[in-house]
């Protein structure tokens, strides 16, 4: 495809092709940046309340809090707040304050991601043994610009879950709170973004020729 652009003295100038690419990635990023939005507010959330407070436990129940009053805000706005697994994003802050409050201890708060993420890793690895990865690959597939094997997304994403896992433990057992709290705010961001591109390469149909 084309696009032709009329210029100051009416001549036509050709601009480079859009390729159906292109215009895939752009689709995709309009359906995805308000979660990606969401996303990165949480972990400001969390960075913030966690700098401010002297116990991990209250950004944990802050977070928390702020994740369920985006289900509720979610009926009454038309952008995808908490598209993807956001949801069940949520859900996981929700155990993850639970357990914080429970145990009221910040190592039980460091070790929510290694917890989680390991308990998230097998329910993936299950998804991919026994159910073709139709829940967690499928429902991500279709915020991917490219098809998918569903097994292979959620074998994939699990593998990730179990090494992020073990950075979190290895982050929270030798370095400070606030090292642990940069990392987990932004620093798994960008490798766990890292990795789930390699995971989607992974994923990914080939194309026939």
């Amino acid at each position: 495809m084309r696009r032709r652009l009329r210029g100051c003295y009416g001549v036509a100038v050709s601009t480079e092709p859009v390729s159906d690419a292109d215009a895939r990635a752009r689709e995709q990023w309009q359906r995805n940046k308000w979660t990606l939005a969401t996303d990165l507010g949480m972990a400001v959330l969390f960075f913030v309340v966690g700098k401010m407070s002297e116990s991990l436990v209250t950004p944990a129940l802050v977070c928390a809090g702020a994740g369920l009053a985006l289900i509720v805000v979610q009926r009454f706005v038309k952008v995808d707040l908490l598209g993807g697994l956001a949801l069940f994003g949520v859900a996981v802050l929700c155990v993850s304050a639970a357990f914080a409050w429970y145990f009221q201890d910040d190592w039980a708060v460091k070790m929510r991601s290694t917890i989680v993420g390991g308990g998230v890793a097998v329910l993936m690895y299950s998804d991919a043994l026994f159910n073709g990865g139709r829940y967690f690959g499928g429902r991500l597939a279709r915020f991917m610009p490219n098809p998918i094997d569903h097994r292979r997304m959620a074998a994939g994403l699990a593998t990730l879950g179990v090494v992020m896992a073990l950075l979190n433990w290895g982050v929270a057992k030798f370095f400070s709170k606030d090292t642990w709290l940069l990392y987990t705010s932004f620093g798994d961001t960008v490798i766990s973004v890292l990795l789930a591109m390699a995971v989607i390469r992974f994923a990914e149909l080939k194309r026939p020729g």
